[in-house]
C-alpha cells in the first residue's frame, strides 16, 4: 500500500493516477475527497497525531506532498507555512516510524537552490533561503534526513521544477495568462520577461515520482524538472501562436523574483531511467484545451 499525503491536490492527484496505472494500491491522506473512488481515503489533518498514525497504518511507502504550496500564502501567513510544512512533517515522520513504513518520498522544490545562476544539480550548494516557503522546503529536507540518521527511515527527496497542467491552481502564472487570454484581457509581465523556470508538465512529474520508488532511488536526492528553460516572454510567444495577438504589458520587477536557474536532471535519467517527454509547447496546448473544456 502506498500513501499519498495531499493526494487530492494538483500534483498529488496526478501521482495517485499514475500509481493506479502502474498497479499499486493507494491510500490518500487529505482533508478533501480524492478525485477518484478506487483509492482508500483517510480524511484528516496533518497537524493531528492520531490522523497521521491512522494514515500510515499498513503502508509501505509514503509520498509526502501535503503542505502550504502557495508561495503567496507562505508570505502572508508565514507561521502557518512553517507549522504545516515543518511541524506537520515531524508528525508524519513519527507516525511513519511507529508504523514501520519502509520509505518516505518528500516533495521538495528546486526553489531550495535560491537565486543561483547557471546550471544547478543535486550537488549544488543550498544557500541561506531568501523566502519563507524556501526555508520550509529546506527544513523538510533536513527533517527527513535527520529521521534517516536517527531512526533508520529510508528517504528519497524529489526537488520539483515548476509544474503546470490540468488541475493547477488558478493563481499560477500559466493558469493566470491562459484565463486572461480566454477573457480577452491584457496580461502583465513583471520585469523584462527574461526570467524563467524549468517548467514540467504535471503528468511527466507524476511519472518521475513513480520511478523514484525503485531501489536505486533509496536515500537519494533527485531533480525532477523540465528539459527546457522557459522564459515568461517565451510563454507569451507560445500563447500568441494559440490565441493570436496578445495585449502584454510590462511592469516593475517584483521583490524576491529572480531570473531562474537551469536545472540538471541527468541523475534521474541515470538512476531512475526517467526523463520528461512533453515539450513545453505541447504541454501548454494540452492545458489550454483542458481549460476550454
Amino acid at each position: 500500500m502506498i500513501l499519498v499525503t495531499g493526494g487530492s491536490g494538483f500534483i498529488g492527484s496526478h501521482i495517485v493516477d499514475k500509481l493506479i496505472e502502474h498497479g499499486f494500491d493507494v491510500k490518500v491522506f487529505d482533508k478533501m475527497k480524492p478525485l477518484r473512488d478506487d483509492v482508500e481515503w483517510v480524511q484528516g489533518d496533518l497537524m493531528n497525531n492520531e490522523d497521521a498514525l491512522l494514515a500510515c497504518r499498513d503502508v509501505q511507502v509514503v509520498f509526502h506532498l501535503a503542505a502550504v504550496a502557495d508561495v503567496n500564502l507562505a508570505v502572508s501567513h508565514p507561521e502557518r507555512c512553517l507549522d504545516v510544512n515543518e511541524n506537520g512533517t515531524v508528525r508524519l515522520l513519527k507516525a511513519a516510524v511507529a508504523s514501520e513504513v519502509e520509505r518516505i518520498l518528500l516533495a521538495s522544490s528546486t526553489w531550495v537552490y535560491g537565486q543561483a545562476n547557471g546550471v544547478v544539480d543535486e550537488s549544488s550548494p543550498i544557500p541561506m533561503p531568501g523566502h519563507v516557503y524556501t526555508k520550509s522546503k529546506v527544513g523538510q529536507e533536513h527533517l527527513v534526513y535527520c529521521w534517516f540518521k536517527s531512526y533508520g527511515l529510508p528517504y528519497t527527496i524529489l526537488r520539483y521544477g515548476i509544474p503546470y497542467g490540468p488541475r493547477m491552481r488558478s493563481n499560477m502564472v500559466i493558469a493566470t495568462f491562459v484565463r486572461k487570454m480566454l477573457r480577452g484581457e491584457p496580461i502583465t509581465i513583471f520585469g523584462d520577461g527574461n526570467q524563467g523556470r524549468c517548467f514540467i508538465y504535471v503528468e511527466d512529474l507524476a511519472e518521475g515520482n513513480v520511478a523514484a520508488i525503485k531501489e536505486s532511488g533509496k536515500n537519494e536526492i533527485f531533480n525532477l524538472a523540465g528539459k527546457e528553460f522557459v522564459t515568461i516572454n517565451q510563454i507569451v510567444e507560445n500563447l500568441r501562436q494559440i490565441f493570436g495577438e496578445i495585449d502584454a504589458r510590462y511592469d516593475n520587477s517584483r521583490s524576491n523574483d529572480f531570473k531562474g536557474a537551469r536545472v540538471d536532471i541527468k541523475k534521474a535519467k541515470r538512476l531512475l531511467g526517467w526523463a520528461p517527454n512533453t515539450p513545453f509547447e505541447i504541454g501548454l496546448r494540452k492545458y489550454v484545451e483542458y481549460i476550454k473544456q
